[in-house]
């Protein structure tokens, strides 16, 4: 339908335009924050540029609820404020039917959002992190697209990931002896962080001789050399920004290993119910919006409703400490802000047809 149309796209500008100030605004502190590492090892010029570009995903999904508040606050404030919203209530659109088109705008920003912080996401911010370490690090290392390669001694090792509680996944040693030729190479399907070295496990060793290769398996291997902290810490996949998939599965590994997984759960609830969160923020602004060109007070509602989306923010941080705290199960901890916003915006709602 028109109306369905001409509400998106007033509402997608609106908040494209927002989602990239805030942004900004984040990548400039992160900036700041840095900027004492500029020129040290090789994090200069477009090092540095690329370490800060690969965090705008990131910064994105984090800032689009409070994007879209203020953008469908400003865009449909405007309309409002032209006298569009009473023109089309007078031709018999309700505010149900006028919430149903601000919902479909809304559900193509959160599809875009849940699809960036599953497959975006997770690649950008490994990535930059992999950038900083390897540009700092004095020591042998090599990036690439799908792990970090060190020198260590006469060794060579490949860390495809490296999870919070210290286990890593695809995990490669190569020795060489003085002259360079390749002596041994050692894969790995995991491995754990054990008293200064590494415990591999589901091992496949190739020994290589002058006129042979001899091949064995192991179910676990122990390797003595010790890595930097802050050069494997670039590795760190943080829950919140691993994929859908990815963390259900560190949640099954978990669980299966009978380690706590109230951090972990809370992540992926949390990212399950971010397209609700998107919805609940654009459908807030038409009740503050809705008749404010009769009653002539619409700076004072795009203000409150502003302070509203910062309210937000605070109180989804307070709730999930104290959820924490207080031992709530993760899909209940992971909503509580949400239902409170979306308490309010039903209210607002029907207050707002009462007065109608």
């Amino acid at each position: 339908m028109i109306i369905d149309r001409y509400l998106a796209s007033h509402i997608h500008r609106s908040t494209l335009m927002v989602l990239l100030t805030l942004v900004s605004l984040s990548l400039f502190f992160t900036l700041v924050q840095q900027i004492d590492n500029l020129g040290k090892g090789d994090f200069t010029g477009w090092r540095f540029v690329e370490y800060l570009l690969l965090r705008a995903p990131g910064s994105a999904v984090q800032f689009m609820p409070l994007a879209t508040l203020i953008g469908s606050m400003l865009s449909l404030g405007a309309l409002a404020a032209n006298s569009e919203l009473i023109a089309m209530h007078a031709s018999g659109i309700s505010l149900r039917r006028l919430a149903w088109s601000v919902s479909l705008a809304a559900l193509v920003m959160a599809v875009l959002t849940l699809l960036v912080a599953d497959y975006v996401t997770p690649w950008s911010e490994t990535r930059a992190r992999e950038i900083k370490s390897a540009s700092l690090d004095r020591g042998g290392s090599l990036l690439s697209r799908r792990g970090l390669w060190v020198k260590e001694g006469d060794h060579v090792i490949f860390v495809g990931r490296l999870f919070p509680d210290g286990s890593a996944r695809r995990v490669e040693i190569h020795r060489f002896d003085e002259k360079g030729r390749l002596k041994m190479a050692l894969t790995a399907r995991s491995a754990v962080a054990r008293d200064q070295g590494w415990l591999l496990k589901s091992v496949r060793q190739s020994l290589f001789e002058e006129d042979r290769v001899i091949r064995k398996q192991y179910k676990e291997w122990y390797y003595r050399g010790g890595l930097s902290e802050d050069l494997l810490s670039s590795l760190v996949i943080e829950p919140d920004q691993m994929s859908l998939f990815d963390l259900y599965g560190y949640l099954r590994f978990l669980r299966d290993n009978g380690i706590d997984t109230a951090v972990e759960s809370l992540a992926f609830w949390r990212k399950l119910y971010a397209p609700i969160t998107i919805l609940v923020m654009a459908l807030l602004a038409l009740p503050f919006v809705s008749g404010s060109q009769r009653q002539g007070n619409v700076g004072q509602r795009l203000v409150t409703g502003i302070l509203l989306g910062l309210v937000f923010v605070m109180l989804d941080k307070l709730l999930v400490q104290l959820g924490l705290q207080w031992r709530l199960p993760a899909f209940i901890n992971a909503f509580l802000p949400t239902a409170l916003f979306l308490v309010l915006m039903l209210w607002l709602m029907r207050r707002s047809e009462r007065l109608q």
